[in-house]
């Protein structure tokens, strides 16, 4: 059964005041996973992997376990210290990438989209530093957001959604509200009209073009790196030269 009750726990003894984490010069916390947010995300993770059938239910545990793993993620970040444009310091956006890649288990790409819409709620709502678990399910039930779709849509503007999200859902589908038979609006993933073997075709396609690119990069990167070279032969000879 799904953790969705384990918290992490916080020191709420001081007040919260409301700050600007962008001005804040000191780092307040070790960007580092906690064992208790490590097994609660690592839990989560491990049960939606384990889900082998897409139905209502298993949807509606899906979206449970992303909202927990959101709710214990951006109480982590919380305290940390933000740049003026809103985002983590290059360390730890390192850290916490790391760990919920090598200690939860989590795709680069899952990690990456849990962190990105972490850090955006943060910026959103003006998350203050000592908020507590309840208080971003407060903010999360007050604007809606049940699931990971809605907090997507809730923390980027329209017009900056994420390329990725446009392919996945012209080739797979999206997530979309439906009334089940009670009546009762709920989640639910709404399948393109491809067929399988068309999917197939895309993918392998994409694959292709894929080794194209990194072939391409590769060789960039080496032509850059030997036009270096030479620029460095060029100044020591003209120094050797006096010149």
């Amino acid at each position: 059964m799904a953790k969705a009750n384990q918290k992490v726990v916080f020191d709420n003894v001081t007040p919260i005041i409301k700050e600007d984490k962008k001005l804040n010069k000191e780092t307040q916390k070790d960007p580092r996973f906690t064992n208790e947010l490590v097994d609660q995300i690592r839990g989560s993770e491990a049960e939606i992997s384990g889900l082998k059938s897409t139905n209502s239910e298993n949807t509606k545990l899906v979206n449970e376990l992303k909202i927990d793993q959101y709710v214990g993620l951006i109480t982590h970040v919380a305290p940390l210290k933000l740049s003026v444009s809103g985002n983590l310091t290059k360390a730890d956006t390192r850290a916490i990438s790391e760990d919920l890649v090598n200690e939860c288990n989590m795709s680069k790409a899952n990690a990456k989209l849990l962190k990105d819409n972490s850090v955006k709620f943060v910026v959103k709502f003006d998350v203050p530093s000592q908020a507590t678990p309840e208080m971003i399910r407060d903010i999360m039930e007050d604007n809606g957001i049940t699931s990971q779709t809605k907090l997507k849509q809730a923390v980027n503007p329209q017009d900056d959604i994420m390329l990725g999200d446009k392919i996945a859902r012209m080739i797979y589908g999206k997530m979309k509200s439906v009334k089940n038979t009670e009546g009762v609006a709920e989640d639910k993933f709404v399948q393109t009209d491809l067929t399988a073997d068309d999917i197939k075709i895309i993918e392998e396609t994409l694959a292709d073009a894929k080794r194209m690119w990194e072939a391409v990069e590769k060789a960039n990167k080496e032509s850059s790196k030997d036009q270096s070279e030479d620029n460095h032969q060029v100044k020591d000879t003209f120094k050797a030269l006096g010149i």
